[in-house]
């Protein structure tokens, strides 16, 4: 599997001469549940949930343009997702480090994408009252992107992204898939 990414980077390479700078800021939910914590105070109280594979991301990397009728487009971003509660009865927290590669078609200001990603680390931890503390570092793990974004001006994106993924660890799997709204700025280096 990492050979295949390896291939895949190389053959997008060539594709980032004259690229744009592409910065990606996302929230997603979803994946299963790993954590419930909860708070209170003399006003107020709530319940907290911990899902692997969601959170907030942070992404960049290039964006490009493909063909003179620029009605097709790909992007190559590392980025960072993470996620955490911090609750009366303890805290836990998900991270990973992800790599998408993305094509897209233009319709307008329509683009409708498809994709690869691969999360590298995914990582999970807890410390909860009452229970042993967990600590699992899932194996890396290839997953399928699609999604839709609105172009609103030159350079500036809101779309919407399903992501089909599960994280492994030894012979268990977990859902760790994902919907999200996000956010794209691209300009020129």
């Amino acid at each position: 599997m990492k050979k295949m990414w390896f291939a895949l980077f190389l053959l997008a390479l060539p594709c980032l001469a004259s690229a744009d700078i592409y910065l990606e800021i996302g929230l997603e939910g979803g994946g299963e549940t790993f954590a419930s914590a909860s708070s209170s105070d003399d006003d107020f109280s709530f319940d907290q949930d911990l899902n692997i594979g969601g959170g907030f991301k942070l992404a960049g990397g290039y964006a490009r343009i493909l063909g003179e009728e620029s009605d097709k487009s790909i992007s190559l971003a590392f980025g960072y997702l993470w996620d955490s509660i911090d609750a009366d009865n303890g805290d836990a927290e998900f991270d990973t480090f992800t790599v998408d590669a993305i094509f897209n078609l233009h319709f307008d200001n329509h683009h409708v994408g498809i994709g690869a990603t691969y999360h590298i680390d995914p990582h999970y931890e807890d410390d909860i009252d009452g229970l042993p503390d967990t600590d699992i570092d899932f194996d890396d793990a290839a997953g399928l992107i699609l999604q839709y974004r609105y172009q609103f001006t030159d350079g500036f994106y809101f779309g919407l992204r399903r992501t089909e993924i599960d994280y492994e660890i030894g012979s268990s799997s977990f859902d760790a898939s994902s919907t999200g709204l996000f956010v794209v700025f691209t300009g020129e280096l």
